[in-house]
């Protein structure tokens, strides 16, 4: 089933809600179920994102009355790619990937004549290849919501939780919800936003419905679970997810040289949301080739399409957005995955247009609700 996001109803909408509960502009609206329990003016509020965290893994590995299931108010979409470059930029700036810029894990720098492994600042195909300097920040800079709490309500702390791989970080989700319960104990006001790389990392190796990624689930409930129970009565705590993942089979394009040799660069963005740039007067052939090879498992978009599908979503466009996307984008409707290179396949994987990919809880939880 191909479900679109809703940017009335979505990732993009729950940072726009926060963002209008302290008072900073947003051109996004605001979701009506968020909104309404922030009005009850909560000293501390908590944003959890677990990566990966669709809402096909829960119906899945979660039992109705276990404490992330039993919370869910509503099923809100991811944005579009559904992958967590773009996503958890959407989430950190208020913006759709249109005007972030952050599109996948890939994504070609005409300056640098790179295909940027975003995230590693590193050549995604060429490891030899180093920058001085860090690409993202030169580039797709942007006001935090942090930035933006700060700006218009200053008497609010805000607080950023990230695993080890950010400097200061975190071994461990329960490590994250100690440090939580230790910020609201704060007398004044407090914003913390908390990331954690589960249960995505698991579903990649194992797929979704692994023994391996219900246990990772079972566990990230119960330490939820009891943050919940430890929290005060003047903290609400919100649980989202930046994407789902589907089980997923794939296909070599580095097997496909007829295809291929149409390319004037290798592809980017992401395994299910592919970037093509092809070479002038190929573009005929390469639709042709593409849609008899892939074309009952991917939709196949020209850059004019896609920007008017508004996928990336609406409001002012990215300086550099033209230069990112190629001639045409292949985005997945099916199972399949390309793979850019050898290696080892996923099991799972996201950024395509599928139910289990788009689809994300919102769940909110404060003492007052269960009380």
């Amino acid at each position: 089933m191909i479900v679109y996001p809703d940017y009335t109803n979505s990732i993009l909408n729950v940072s726009a809600t926060i963002l209008k509960h302290y008072k900073a502009p947003t051109i996004y609206p605001a979701i009506p179920e968020l909104e309404k329990e922030l009005k009850k003016n909560f000293k501390h509020v908590v944003l959890v994102l677990l990566d990966g965290m669709g809402m096909n893994i829960l119906d899945r590995h979660l039992d109705y009355k276990d404490f992330l299931s039993s919370h869910v108010v509503k099923s809100i979409t991811s944005i579009f790619p559904p992958t967590t470059v773009a996503a958890t930029n959407t989430v950190l700036s208020g913006l759709p990937p249109l005007s972030s810029g952050y599109l996948g894990w890939v994504q070609y720098f005409k300056k640098e004549k790179t295909n940027l492994t975003v995230f590693t600042n590193a050549d995604f195909y060429d490891h030899n290849r180093t920058f001085d300097t860090i690409l993202r920040d030169k580039y797709l800079k942007y006001p935090t919501i942090y930035d933006q709490i700060k700006a218009y309500s200053p008497r609010v702390k805000t607080f950023e939780l990230f695993p080890n791989f950010r400097a200061n970080g975190f071994k461990t989700f329960k490590e994250q919800t100690n440090k939580v319960l230790e910020i609201i104990e704060a007398k004044g006001k407090t914003f913390t936003y908390v990331y954690w790389t589960q249960p995505d990392l698991v579903q990649h190796d194992y797929g979704i419905d692994s023994l391996e990624t219900k246990n990772i689930l079972k566990q990230l409930n119960e330490e939820a679970e009891y943050l919940a129970n430890q929290i005060n009565d003047q903290t609400i705590l919100i649980f989202i997810a930046d994407h789902g993942l589907v089980d997923v089979k794939s296909f070599n394009l580095s097997e496909n040289y007829e295809l291929t040799k149409l390319l004037k660069r290798q592809p980017s963005i992401e395994s299910r949301a592919t970037n093509f740039f092809v070479k002038p007067f190929r573009k005929k052939k390469f639709k042709f080739l593409f849609d008899e090879d892939y074309g009952a498992f991917f939709k196949l978009y020209t850059k004019s399409e896609l920007m008017k599908s508004n996928l990336l979503g609406y409001g002012p466009k990215h300086a550099m957005l033209d230069s990112f996307l190629g001639d045409y984008i292949a985005i997945a409707t099916d199972e399949y995955i390309f793979n850019f290179m050898k290696g080892t396949p996923f099991k799972a994987h996201h950024a395509g247009l599928t139910k289990g990919e788009m689809e994300v809880p919102l769940i909110i939880y404060h003492k007052e609700i269960d009380a």
